[in-house]
């Protein structure tokens, strides 16, 4: 293929302007009217300076683009040319790229069924659901300098790696492991499914000191409980061997004023008994003397009863005598058989 290099030569190209011309010409009239004071009757004038100006620069602006515009047609024109030749490169470039893509996405293919086939022959069975290709697969495995013995190597050290990492997860004495493992199949991190088995023991004995403080706590309280119960058990004991002492007191107190009252009952019995043995004997002794008397006097009186047979004289006496004496006196002439009449 014949090679054609591009070359892109220009000349100068030359513009001119009376830049000073007109740069002294403006200096001149900002040194004409600096410090100027303009009055009602210059306003106009004023007004007719500043109109032109402006005037004189929209023209340069103008005059600018114009003269741009003439100054850019050459270079404008040249930059189609060079644009359409540049588009023509990409016809032979698309031709051997597709060629050498579909040559790469053969290789590359082949390349991929060599990695399916180291990975089979290196990964056990057991382990195909943890380390599936695709979580393992390095895309620089398939570059042309990379050799298959690297490949081996690579995913080999990966399969050790994760028997170590494995080993490790299990060889942690914790209730975790199965969760830590589920965990370490499913990103591979080491790392966290450490912290994973660490957190649990953390959270296992934070749970287990709470249980703790919780179990110290209700030992605490029941251990007060039981000594507030023995106090209060205690404090009926004594309350209830008080009250029994005061009840054996007043029981005490009852006997003894019953055996007061018993004894004094028995003393006021005696009394009475002794009153009634002397009143009895008093009567008796009365009904003694009374009989006595009573025999005495019917003796008197046996012996004062006149005898009525003789003859009878009449007597006349004078006695001072109350209503009983007189009413008794009477009774007993009448019971002798003594007649009587009354004087008055």
């Amino acid at each position: 293929m014949e090679e054609a290099r591009v070359l892109i030569t220009q000349e100068r190209a030359k513009i001119s302007c009376n830049f000073e011309q007109v740069k002294a010409a403006i200096q001149g009239t900002l040194e004409e009217y600096k410090g100027a004071v303009f009055t009602e009757e210059s306003k106009t004038y004023a007004k007719k300076i500043v109109a032109g100006l402006r005037a004189d620069k929209k023209e340069l602006q103008d005059n600018l683009k114009t003269e741009k515009d003439k100054y850019m047609m050459p270079w404008n024109e040249f930059e189609t040319q060079a644009k359409e030749l540049i588009a023509l490169y990409d016809e032979p470039i698309d031709l051997i790229n597709g060629q050498v893509q579909a040559f790469e996405k053969d290789r590359i293919a082949k390349k991929k069924e060599a990695i399916q086939k180291i990975y089979s022959d290196i990964v056990p069975a057991g382990m195909t659901e943890i380390i599936p290709l695709e979580k393992i697969y390095n895309s620089k495995w398939e570059n042309a300098t990379y050799k298959e013995k690297d490949v081996k190597s690579d995913i080999s050290a990966v399969v050790n790696r994760i028997d170590a990492d494995i080993a490790t997860i299990k060889s942690m004495q914790s209730e975790s492991v199965e969760q830590a493992l589920a965990l370490y199949k499913s990103n591979l991190d080491l790392t966290g499914a450490i912290n994973h088995i660490n957190a649990y023991e953390r959270q296992k004995q934070e749970i287990i000191t709470r249980e703790q403080e919780r179990i110290r706590r209700k030992e605490e309280a029941r251990v007060r409980r039981e000594e507030r119960e023995k106090m209060l058990a205690e404090q009926r004991v004594k309350e209830e061997k008080e009250a029994a002492l005061r009840q054996a007191e007043i029981e005490k107190q009852e006997a003894l004023r019953k055996a007061e009252e018993e004894k004094a009952e028995a003393l006021r019995q005696a009394e009475l008994a002794r009153e009634e043995e002397i009143r009895k004997a008093e009567e008796e002794k009365a009904a003694a003397v009374a009989r006595a008397r009573e025999e005495a006097a019917q003796e008197v009186v046996d012996s004062l009863i006149p005898d009525t047979e003789g003859e009878a004289k009449l007597y006349e006496y004078r006695m001072s005598l109350t209503d009983d004496a007189k009413e008794k006196l009477e009774m007993y002439l009448n019971s002798v058989g003594i007649e009587w009449e009354m004087i008055e």
